[in-house]
This record gives C-alpha cells, sequence and structure tokens, in this order.
C-alpha cells in the first residue's frame, strides 16, 4: 500500500505537467453579424478547453449600435454558456462610422437571434481599454482575437498582448467599403481599419507583441455560400451551431449572401489564431495610411512595422472545421 501511494503521489505532478494550461484569449469585437458567428466559435473551443476566453471587449467604433452592441454580447453570452466572461465596452468612435442602413439591419438580425434576452444596454463599469491593460498585466501571455476597428486596442497601449491577431486589411487586393461609405474614399481599404485609421496605425507600428493581420487577401476565399448554409442547416446540433444558422438566414441577410457580399472575415481570423493551418501567412513592413482619400488602406513600407499578413485560406478546410467546432466535434 504504501508503493501505490508513493508512485500514485510521484506521478501524479507529471500528468498535471503533461496538460498545460489553454491560451489565454480576449476577443474584441464590434459586434457585427460575423462577429456573433465568430462568439459561437470561440464559445465551443472555450468548452471544448482548447482556449480560456478570458473577456469580450466591445468597440463602439464599428457596425454595433452604442448600447445594443453591448447587449447582444451580453445576451449571446448567456446564450452560448459563458456566464464567467467578463464583458466590457467603451465609448470611443474613430473618425469614419458604418453605414447606417447596415448598422439597424444587423442590430435588427442580431436582436432575432437571442430571443427572450431582455438584454444590458447599459455600460461596463470597466472600460474595455482599462479591462485589457490590467488583463495583460496580469497575464502577459495573453492573445487578443480583434474582429473590429482597433479602437480599444489602441487606447489600451502601451500594454500589448503576446500576440494580437486582427481582422482587417488589403495589400495585394482591392478594399471593400460599400454600401453608401463617402464617395471621397477610393476604395482601396478595408472596412475595419478605415473605421479608425489612427488605431489601426498605432496597434501595428507601437505594440509590442507579435501581430497577425488577417487581410482580405485571404478573407476573400471564404465567401458565405447556399451550399454551406445547406449544410449547417442539416447539422447543427449546438445553441452555437443554431445561432449561426439563425444569423445567416434571417430575411435580411439571405439577400446579401444571394449578392455575394458577406464572408466568413472574423470566424476565419479567430480560426487561425486557434487552430493555424487553414490560412497561408508570409511576412512584410505594413504601415496604414492615416488621412485622405486612402485612409485606412495597408501598404508594405520601408518605414512600416514587421508583421504577419494573410495571403491564402484552405476554403474547404475552413469550412469543414467551422461546421465540426460549431457543433462540439
Amino acid at each position: 500500500m504504501t508503493l501505490t501511494l508513493t508512485l500514485t503521489s510521484l506521478t501524479a505532478p507529471a500528468t498535471a505537467a503533461a496538460r498545460p494550461r489553454p491560451p489565454a484569449v480576449i476577443f474584441d469585437t464590434d459586434m457585427d453579424f460575423d462577429d456573433a458567428a465568430t462568439l459561437a466559435y470561440l464559445s465551443q473551443e472555450h468548452r471544448a478547453g482548447r482556449i480560456e476566453l478570458r473577456a469580450i471587449t466591445v468597440t463602439s467604433a464599428g457596425a454595433g449600435l452604442p448600447g445594443r452592441a453591448i447587449r447582444h454580447a451580453r445576451c449571446l453570452a448567456d446564450r452560448l454558456g459563458l456566464r464567467g466572461v467578463v464583458i466590457a465596452d467603451d465609448s470611443r468612435t474613430g473618425p469614419n462610422f458604418f453605414p447606417a442602413d447596415l448598422r439597424a439591419l444587423f442590430d435588427r438580425v442580431l436582436t432575432a437571434a437571442t430571443p427572450g434576452c431582455a438584454g444590458d444596454e447599459s455600460p461596463s463599469r470597466i472600460r474595455a481599454p482599462e479591462l485589457i491593460r490590467r488583463l495583460v498585466g496580469e497575464d502577459p501571455g495573453i492573445q487578443v482575437i480583434a474582429t473590429g476597428p482597433l479602437t480599444n486596442l489602441a487606447a489600451a497601449l502601451p500594454y500589448s498582448p503576446a500576440r494580437l491577431t486582427s481582422m482587417g486589411g488589403a495589400v495585394h487586393v482591392p478594399g471593400n467599403l460599400c454600401c453608401g461609405t463617402p464617395p471621397e474614399f477610393d476604395g482601396t481599404q478595408e472596412f475595419n481599419y478605415w473605421l479608425d485609421p489612427a488605431a489601426a496605425r498605432a496597434a501595428i507600428t507601437r505594440g509590442t507583441g507579435a501581430f497577425r493581420m488577417v487581410s482580405l487577401d485571404a478573407a476573400n476565399e471564404v465567401l458565405i455560400t447556399d451550399a454551406f448554409l445547406d449544410r449547417l442547416a442539416a447539422d447543427h446540433g449546438t445553441p452555437a451551431a443554431d445561432t449561426v444558422l439563425e444569423i445567416v438566414t434571417h430575411p435580411e441577410v439571405r439577400p446579401l449572401i444571394a449578392d455575394r457580399l458577406l464572408y466568413w472575415w472574423d470566424p476565419l481570423a479567430a480560426m487561425s489564431a486557434v487552430r493555424p493551418g487553414h490560412v497561408g501567412f508570409t511576412r512584410g513592413r505594413i504601415d496604414v495610411v492615416t488621412d485622405g482619400p486612402s485612409a485606412g488602406r495597408t501598404v508594405l513600407s520601408p518605414t512600416g512595422r514587421v508583421i504577419q499578413y494573410a495571403t491564402t485560406a484552405d476554403t474547404a478546410a475552413f469550412e469543414q472545421r467551422f461546421l465540426n467546432v460549431l457543433n462540439g466535434r
């Protein structure tokens, strides 16, 4: 008996050491339709123990309406079983604004995806940049996945996460401004960085951690298609999968999908951070234009910071992994 107890006591620490804690993650979001799909995806990775989702930080500089964006984050977190995750927002905005009609449309879509949730629209007691600074201070190895304008991350400087994965930018492809954005801009910009160009530049050039930019160069490969929606409609067995299905089959979203306007921009960025292999990256010196007709454009520049930016995406592998994770497989 003594020998058995001794062996057990000797092997227990080794077993614990073989199971390192999953990477800690902050999800920084503007609560667009695909941000909500990303939260559903991350909730399943969190549930499976592949990440530890510590916080959801909401920016007011993007698609989400003030008050409504944090309401949607709270309601979705509740539906997805993320009751221990801290949620914070901030009121800062950038110089440019998401088209009003689209903001209202996506607000209706996310409201429909959270039936029965009264929703608290009050601002968080701790501001999002302050929460980011606090969490980075407590755990310098924490990572951020950012799927909206980088306003919160810029405001949190000089604290930087160990790695920031940002959905944004367009290096070798055109931008994606559309749907009522001001005509004085030249169309070279991706939406997130155009909304707050100075914040994007600050987060890239002044951050001290690794920076990975999942740009349109890769994200253009993950168009939302009817074929994938048919697969999801036939295979949705969790609240996460149900939530995504309800969002992308909403009557006001389907016409945008039919017109080939919507992509899995944000889920692709999140998956590239959690499950490397579906997105190809290269290294280059990237800077962001902050004013004029090209404001928000990401450019290769000899004075830019060396970062990783996405160039390719494996569409089939992404879709299969997305479907599997949403369904808890």
